[in-house]
């Protein structure tokens, strides 16, 4: 059984052919219903005829002879008792299956008035049983009551019959025109109950197809709602509106918003016209900001007309950053363990020894410049080792939740404590109340102490006083942490900008060119972005952008 089947059965009402809790036969169905007052409307259409007949003076003469009190009687009753029920007691009436029988008994009583009234059945009232049968298998669920009124109406034929018999106003050979009459009864009876209960079992289908349907179409908006991947719908044109929340988030696009594909991504729309014409899918990853997440798109069209609309499915394109991450540090994580052990041990010879010929006394001076460019650069070397070996090392995060409030001002303190010169690191946080983001507290501490060596050494090259500023703002959706290390030196020139995260790029001649690749890296690999920005005041900054933790919004 699926799922919507499932949801369909809860949804079903309950079988029409058992009885409610009272004992009393159930309600009508809506359709049975309709039924009911299109054989009201009849009814009051023949009691408004008969009346007619009876008292207009063009057709009074057609019923001369008929007992006028009984025919005037029937007419009567079927009027009064139809016009009562096209009211509000039509609705409780029609609403139970004993009601309904018992308004049938009446209306055969009624026609049995009028077909005596008007002379038996060669007066042509007859005809009305036939109605009043028809409606009993069509009105009542149960086959006994539908047939015990075909009898009741075969047995007032019968008796009116004999009763003229008897009084002479009929031979007997009427009485087999009665038993024709009454063997029509019962087979329009029998005939009609089969399809009413065919066409119940038709209409049950339905039903139960369109609670499907209704079922399906639930699941399928909760699946496409709580879909991770972002759908867009898409025309010929490149006009999409977004179709679920991960779109809206991903794109940033509000709820029902209708843009062009131009608006949101230029590198999107030509990917999108590109499979048009050529109807090659080549996902290739894309972003909206340098520093928003990467993202990559593939399209689904609808039908065959590509001109038309079609879907395009938005994946975040960081989970698979992350492994090949994860794959890459592996990988240098050995080639590294190797490189190290082979080049540690000769350096620290070679370091060594300079430092042995330094303090011999036996080395001149011009020499001994020499010797202190070899124990330098030797150091360099040794720091690069330790550098590559540290991101190599790199274990798989271990998050924790950490509140950016009470934990920043911790560390900076910590930070400037084991710092070797004064500095001074002020800190800016939008809001009050409580920044909670899910990290690797180790990582973090990695990323922001590189960060801030980076933007130290850049204010005091530039002669400013070694000092930073770090601000902790939220994104305008407040689902994102925006942590901006702001330094007060030049910058980063416009032609380094592509080479920035680069391993052992550098532009300072003490720099490894390791430090921002190995922020880079981290923050890949704890789900978080790394990005070099100018501030509205041309300052020069590094951004890292973060998800603001949702369980504690």
């Amino acid at each position: 059984m699926t799922i919507a089947s499932s949801i369909a059965d809860k949804a079903a009402p309950a079988s029409q052919g058992q009885l409610t809790s009272k004992g009393e036969l159930p309600s009508v169905t809506p359709a049975t219903g309709r039924l009911f007052v299109i054989y009201n409307g009849y009814r009051m259409l023949v009691g408004l005829s008969l009346l007619a007949v009876l008292i207009l003076p063009a057709t009074r003469q057609l019923v001369a002879n008929f007992d006028g009190t009984l025919f005037g009687a029937g007419a009567a009753v079927l009027l009064m008792t139809a016009l009562l029920l096209s009211g509000p007691l039509g609705g409780k009436v029609r609403a139970s299956q004993t009601r309904v029988f018992g308004l049938l008994l009446v209306d055969i009583t009624v026609i049995a008035l009028v077909v005596g009234a008007t002379g038996g059945i060669l007066s042509g009232f007859s005809v009305l049983y036939l109605i009043t049968v028809a409606a009993a298998a069509t009105l009542l669920n149960e086959r006994v009551l539908a047939t015990f009124i075909a009898a009741l109406a075969v047995l007032a034929v019968l008796m009116d019959t004999a009763w003229m018999v008897n009084r002479g106003e009929a031979t007997l050979g009427m009485m087999v025109s009665a038993g024709l009459l009454g063997s029509l009864l019962f087979a329009l009876s029998l005939l009609v109950q089969i399809m009413a209960s065919r066409l119940a079992a038709a209409e049950a289908e339905a039903t139960e197809a369109q609670a499907t349907v209704q079922a399906l179409q639930q699941l399928n908006e909760q699946i496409i709602s709580h879909m991770e991947t972002g759908i867009l719908l898409a025309d010929g044109t490149g006009a999409a509106s977004c179709v679920n929340g991960a779109a809206q988030r991903l794109l940033g696009l509000a709820e029902g918003e209708a843009t062009h594909l131009l608006n949101i991504s230029p590198e999107l729309a030509n990917q999108y016209q590109e499979w048009r014409e050529t109807e090659d899918d080549r996902p290739e990853p894309f972003r909206l900001a340098d520093d928003g997440p990467t993202m990559v798109a593939s399209f689904v069209s609808l039908n065959d007309n590509l001109n038309k609309d079609n879907l395009i499915f938005i994946e975040d394109y960081t989970p698979v950053t992350q492994f090949a991450q994860s794959l890459k540090l592996n990988s240098l994580s050995k080639l590294t363990a190797s490189i190290a052990h082979e080049i540690r041990n000769p350096l620290g010879a070679i370091s060594h020894a300079a430092q042995l010929l330094t303090e011999s006394g036996t080395v001149e001076e011009s020499d001994r410049l020499l010797c202190d460019i070899l124990v330098s650069n030797s150091r360099r070397v040794s720091d690069i080792i330790d550098n590559v070996s540290e991101v190599s090392r790199r274990e798989a995060p271990k998050p924790k939740i950490i509140e950016l409030n009470n934990w920043l001002p911790d560390y900076l303190d910590e930070y400037q404590s084991l710092h070797q010169r004064p500095c001074e690191i002020v800190l800016r946080i939008q809001d009050d109340t409580g920044i909670f983001i899910a990290v690797d507290p180790e990582h973090f501490k990695r990323i922001l102490a590189n960060l801030f060596d980076n933007g130290l050494r850049h204010s005091e090259d530039e002669g400013d006083c070694s000092r930073l500023r770090l601000e902790v703002t939220l994104d305008s959706r407040g689902e994102q942490v925006l942590l901006d290390v702001v330094d007060f030196g030049l910058g980063v020139a416009e032609h380094n900008l592509t080479r920035l995260f680069e391993p052992f790029f550098t532009t300072s001649k003490q720099g490894s060119g390791l430090g921002l690749y190995l922020c880079k890296e981290l923050c890949e690999i704890n789900g978080a972005r790394l990005a070099y920005r100018r501030t509205r005041l041309e300052e020069s900054a590094f951004r890292v952008t973060i998800d603001r933790e949702r369980s504690t919004l």
